[in-house]
């Protein structure tokens, strides 16, 4: 064949195979910008980095930072309305800033100065505490935003910080090769400054002292607003949350309980919020993800308030616990000591839980089929206090040599019982020792098994003696070093 007849025709093969990709690309990203209702949602399935990150780190941070208190049993981070409503919330207040509506809660800005505020310190802290994800919160109920918004005047460019909190976090958690994902709360907004707080009414009136504040400064309603579940709010809480998919192309979108129209059943608005709005934008994240060449997921927190439906994203709820391994996937966030905010009031180490009940917790939480996202709360300057440190890293240690027993894992025919749980992997499983054990241990529920190939500690790989028993397996345990938790690793022909 003449080598110009050739070359032609091989170049309007090649020509006609990209061609034909690209139509079944373009088609394929046409099917899944079909996704729309709660059924998709509960179809699309978790990713397999989510299922194998099993650790992350969850950031409250913003100016509620600044007064930074609670009176024990509120978090610190609902500093902003519970300052207008709550009798030791007014106290502390007046006495400390002066009579709330006369210093607001829009008067911490300007203090949130996060002059020392450092994304790749923070960053260093994170990839050496283990957590395989960041999630830090871009607005909360307070309505400040932490990005570069074109929707409110109100956010850290304009104001307090003057800078992108969630682009430079982003950009230095990503550069550690960590999944990055953002934290959106406005969904409780629309009655956090009103009389309405947790009841829905449909034309609520804002909290004495915001009322004021408005009053005298016009633009304080574009922070504290809109009042009520109205059309405005609504379009302007789905706005927010797709600028915020737009700008940062987030991993993950953790998004706090929608009001649920079953707590509401008289109310169409919450209705709508929630079937509508609510629904649609999930929907618009998932479909932009597919254009970002993204696998992405998001909770839900069906187990509070909502009716969320079961499956359309990761089922959650604060401090969430489990005695057994449920049949959906889900995640237990929680802080270190009670607030997810900076709290001054906790801020000593008998406030906060240790590191090994951190590192026990993270692996009860994985042995039930969970992932565990622990909460810091900065402080107002951008520094992280040294027990939020020394816990990161005392739990980044652990699982420097003991990682391979929760990274990947799935859960086993029973989490476990007692002080022991289990992981497996392929043809391991992991026997996690939650106490140091004697020196012989029969591990219960093991006693069927017969394939065994041989079972070491696996920090240091050292050879374990073991012994099929009637009971289960028998290990003859070496002498141990104190630690937070145990791990042997059976091996299976």
């Amino acid at each position: 064949m003449n080598i110009k007849i050739f070359l032609a025709a091989s170049l309007l093969l090649l020509m006609v195979v990209s061609c034909k990709e690209k139509q079944t690309q373009e088609a394929s990203k046409e099917t899944l910008a079909k996704v729309s209702t709660w059924e998709d949602l509960q179809n699309m399935p978790i990713p397999t980095w989510y299922e194998d990150a099993k650790f992350g780190i969850f950031i409250h941070w913003g100016p509620y930072a600044v007064p930074g208190w609670s009176d024990g049993r509120e978090y610190s981070e609902w500093y902003a309305t519970m300052m207008y409503r709550k009798p030791a919330f007014i106290e502390y207040h007046t006495k400390n800033y002066g009579k709330p509506g006369e210093f607001g809660y829009k008067d911490f800005i300007p203090m949130f100065k996060a002059e020392k505020f450092n994304a790749n310190a923070w960053a260093d802290v994170f990839e050496a505490s283990g957590a395989k994800f960041i999630i830090p919160t871009a607005e909360h109920h307070d309505g400040f935003a932490m990005w570069n918004t074109d929707l409110t005047p109100w956010n850290s460019v304009d104001m307090g910080p003057k800078f992108d909190f969630i682009d430079k976090l982003g950009k230095a958690v990503r550069d550690k090769g960590l999944k990055y994902g953002i934290s959106y709360h406005r969904e409780r907004h629309w009655g956090y400054y009103t009389s309405s707080l947790n009841t829905y009414k449909e034309n609520p009136e804002p909290v004495e002292g915001v009322a004021k504040e408005v009053a005298e400064n016009p633009l304080a309603e574009q922070l504290y607003g809109p009042f009520g579940l109205t059309e405005a709010f609504m379009k302007d809480y789905k706005a927010r949350f797709v600028e915020l998919c737009t700008k940062y192309q987030p991993d993950f979108m953790w998004i706090d309980d929608a009001p649920s129209n079953s707590l509401f059943p008289k109310a169409p608005a919450v209705d709508k919020f929630m079937n509508t709005y609510h629904r649609e934008m999930i929907a618009d994240y998932v479909n932009m993800s597919r254009e970002w060449g993204k696998d992405v997921y998001w909770n839900n927190k069906r187990w509070t308030r909502s009716n969320y439906p079961q499956g359309a994203g990761v089922d959650e709820k604060d401090y969430l616990r489990m005695d057994s391994i449920p049949d959906v996937k889900w995640q237990s966030s929680g802080g270190m000591a009670h607030s997810y905010g900076y709290d001054r009031t906790e801020d000593i180490a008998e406030k906060y839980k240790p590191v090994g009940v951190l590192v026990r917790t993270l692996i009860d939480v994985v042995s039930k089929n969970g992932n565990f996202l622990l909460d810091i709360g900065p402080k107002p300057d951008g520094t992280l206090t040294d027990l939020q440190i020394s816990r990161l890293k005392g739990i980044g240690d652990w699982l420097k040599r003991n990682g391979e027993a929760i990274y990947g894992t799935r859960t086993w025919n029973t989490f476990g019982y007692d002080n022991i749980r289990f992981t497996q992997k392929e043809n391991t499983l992991y026997i996690i020792s939650l106490e140091r054990p004697e020196s012989e241990l029969v591990v219960k529920h093991t006693k069927d098994l017969n394939d065994i190939k041989s079972v070491t500690l696996l920090d240091g790989n050292e050879a374990v003696e073991w012994q099929q028993t009637s009971k289960g397996i028998k290990l003859s345990v070496p002498e141990l070093e104190e630690d937070h938790a145990y791990v042997f690793k059976m091996e299976m022909n």
